[in-house]
């Protein structure tokens, strides 16, 4: 699904900040702390399937304004699930999935950054 995404789309982020190499490298230095992703997997936890579906759509939205395809495409697919009412095997494969978008996501940008 998402692997026909690059993981990160420089030249789209880079178009999304207005050129500013400088700051768009700032928001995605700022990224590598987002605990948005943490608070989905707690909130799944938890049981507390609105907070997860808030936390989720978070990530999706940064994953968006970033042009962290990936991540982006696999939080949206969370998104909607929780939406529909989806749970159990399906929702914890697609957690699963967020989680290790999440982290490649991670390391492609210290890549970037260093």
């Amino acid at each position: 699904m998402s692997e026909q995404y690059p993981v990160v789309d420089y030249e789209q982020g880079l178009a999304r900040f207005l050129g500013n190499d400088n700051l768009y490298r700032k928001f995605l230095n700022k990224f590598l702390n987002d605990g948005s992703e943490a608070a989905f997997q707690d909130a799944l936890k938890a049981g507390d399937l609105k907070q997860a579906e808030k936390d989720v759509h978070t990530l999706k939205g940064t994953a968006g304004n970033l042009s962290l395809l990936r991540l982006f495409h696999a939080a949206d697919a969370a998104v909607q699930a929780l939406r529909s009412g989806c749970s159990g095997e399906e929702l914890a494969r697609l957690a699963a999935r967020v989680a290790e978008e999440k982290a490649l996501t991670c390391r492609k940008i210290q890549e970037l950054l260093s």
